[in-house]
């Protein structure tokens, strides 16, 4: 009789590092009865047992020694690989999450002439972006810092503009670039294609706010965000409020302490949205099942507000 006993991972209380600890799985067998292989042989496909704690991004450790030991048995080939996944994959049910096909991207990217020699200063679409022309049409983008800069070399002063843009699609995605060049809109043009090629997903509660209140620090620049009620608004910094318009945040109140220097406010407006930590993860970790009760039981209606009867 084999005897399964799995040990969750604890979750560190910390709010800067997420560290867990692994979990382990001890076999018991009956007397007599050993396997030179390891005693972990029949316990190949764990989510029989938890279907919801055992992850495919987690265990991917597990995942690939599987594969490199069944690619040892195949043999030595180039093709061995590829049919060890199979085989893996079939072995121990392993679904792998569907993905978008892959832009058909050019080996190299346009030539900087191409930039260089554009006489129309407006965005036009490359496929080097990797961005479909039509997610391209929808993006908004806000140019919120321009200025000069000087370099002082052997021969002078060589003067050159500076700009920063931040993109978004205003449903959860959004990123910045800088660009330099001798003329604005050249430099604008480059940081906006940067911006692009740099967007990332940024998760948002209900669409509209985020998961829990957030306080990061970025160089000299210290940055509290609160998650708010419907309705309440974006009581921000300008700055702030450009970019989370970028984003689709709605709801949320913001401080800056410290500096304010553009440049360090917006990197670190980035960099603190995505420190936030999903109740689904945290779950996941604990090898526990999250039910929201607001979408379960209420379909996600929001709260109505209630006017005040002046007397």
């Amino acid at each position: 009789m084999l005897v399964v006993t799995r040990v969750a991972r604890s979750f560190t209380r910390s709010l800067g590092n997420r560290a867990f600890t692994s979990s382990f799985i001890s076999a018991k067998e009956d007397k007599g009865q050993t396997n030179a292989v390891g005693p972990y042989k029949n316990l190949s496909d764990l989510s029989k047992f938890d279907p919801i704690y055992d992850d495919i991004e987690e265990n991917s450790s597990v995942i690939n020694l599987w594969k490199r030991q069944k690619a040892a048995e195949l043999g030595a080939g180039t093709s061995a690989m590829s049919q060890a996944e199979l085989i893996v994959s079939k072995e121990h049910n392993i679904v792998q999450q569907n993905m978008c096909e892959p832009l058909n991207l050019p080996k190299h990217p346009p030539p900087k002439e191409l930039l260089e020699n554009n006489e129309d200063t407006e965005m036009f679409w490359t496929e080097d972006l990797q961005v479909p022309y039509e997610v391209f049409r929808r993006l908004a983008k806000k140019t919120l810092v321009v200025k000069r800069t000087v370099q002082m070399t052997r021969k002078g002063k060589i003067p050159s503009m500076y700009a920063l843009v931040v993109v978004g699609n205003g449903n959860g995605s959004a990123g910045y670039g800088e660009g330099k060049s001798n003329e604005t809109s050249k430099a604008v043009l480059f940081a906006t294609r940067n911006a692009i090629k740099n967007m990332i997903h940024i998760p948002r509660y209900d669409n509209r706010t985020l998961y829990h209140d957030i306080e990061h620090k970025f160089k000299a620049t210290k940055l509290l965000l609160w998650a708010r009620r419907p309705g309440f608004g974006c009581r921000v910094a300008p700055i702030i409020h450009e970019i989370f318009e970028c984003i689709g945040i709605h709801d949320i109140a913001g401080k800056i302490h410290g500096s304010r220097n553009p440049m360090n406010v917006i990197k670190t407006v980035f960099e603190a949205l995505q420190t936030q930590r999903i109740p689904s993860d945290l779950a996941k970790a604990r090898g526990l099942r999250l039910i929201d009760v607001n979408h379960t039981y209420y379909s996600g209606i929001k709260p109505t507000p209630v006017h005040r009867i002046s007397r």
